[in-house]
């Protein structure tokens, strides 16, 4: 090998050596821990908030995912809304569970340098059992919602489901599946790489509807609309919506002092309605929940 070669080899070999570093130091190097659905459970709950309607019950439940950033104040609202209709709320805070707080969140999971929606679908699951377990939960009857990154969640459930995988955070796929499953709300969901929507299909049995902000910067909608376009070629029964002059994330009222992002608490009752609108057409809401 020539003294160029050989200079061109170590600058190249130290080349990657940065880049490793940079990957390493962003987490994308650093390995997806496999539990058991019990372990994920038994770790998660601690971190799972659940709000029961007033009544008798069983009720039927709605699971929120909440996005990149962890547990805002919009999480609360809709929390309120399911249960003013009879619908318990479960809530578990993805980013606290692994000891993620808001600022690192912003650096970290929006950035999807950590927490890949493959891996936070072991959470869903878990969420999913901690639903069917409850005294006052109605199994059969159970909905997803999910926001920014809890949408690419929902959505990468119900690809991994079809194709019989497990999450990455989890050893097996979980024998319920998404069981008791009705429908999955998202609200603005992420579709670009690395979403498995993009290439395998998804459960064609639970119907899945979105509200998505036109022109969004951060998620952006017409790679979710390509996506739900080629699943409904593939079967899925899909159904959409835009937000007019809105940025992503309008319903939050309490986004960081840098970001661009704005709440609107006009458009955010768009939301609000659309949200109740999709609980009382996939839950049997009949049973009396209230005293």
């Amino acid at each position: 090998m020539g003294w160029f070669s050989l200079f061109a080899f170590l600058i190249a070999l130290g080349a990657g050596a940065f880049v490793g570093f940079r990957l390493y130091q962003r987490g994308l190097l650093t390995p997806v821990p496999r539990r058991t659905l019990h372990d994920m459970i038994r770790n998660i709950e601690p971190f799972t908030d659940i709000q029961i309607p007033a009544g008798k019950g069983p009720f039927p439940a709605v699971i929120l995912l909440h996005g990149c950033g962890g547990i805002r104040p919009n999480m609360a609202v809709f929390a309120k809304l399911a249960t003013e209709l009879g619908v318990m709320a479960i809530v578990p805070d993805s980013n606290s569970f692994r000891g993620i707080g808001y600022e690192e969140a912003l650096e970290t999971v929006c950035t999807g340098a950590k927490l890949r929606a493959s891996e936070r679908a072991g959470d869903l699951h878990a969420a999913l059992e901690i639903a069917r377990q409850h005294p006052l939960a109605n199994a059969s009857q159970i909905v997803i919602a999910g926001w920014s990154h809890g949408g690419w969640t929902a959505l990468e459930a119900l690809a991994l489901d079809q194709a019989g995988m497990p999450p990455a955070s989890l050893d097996q796929l979980p024998p319920n599946g998404l069981e008791g499953v009705k429908a999955i709300f998202a609200m603005y969901p992420y579709s670009g790489f690395p979403a498995r929507s993009r290439r395998m299909p998804w459960r064609t049995d639970i119907p899945v509807e979105s509200l998505l902000v036109r022109g969004d910067t951060i998620c952006d909608d017409l790679e979710s609309v390509e996506v739900f376009n080629r699943q409904i070629k593939w079967g899925a029964d899909v159904k959409w919506r835009y937000v007019e002059r809105a940025t992503h994330a309008f319903d939050e009222p309490d986004h960081h002092p840098t970001s661009s992002l704005v709440y609107d608490p006009e458009r955010a009752k768009i939301a609000h309605t659309a949200f109740q609108a999709f609980l009382k057409r996939y839950l049997d809401l009949r049973q009396d929940s209230a005293d």
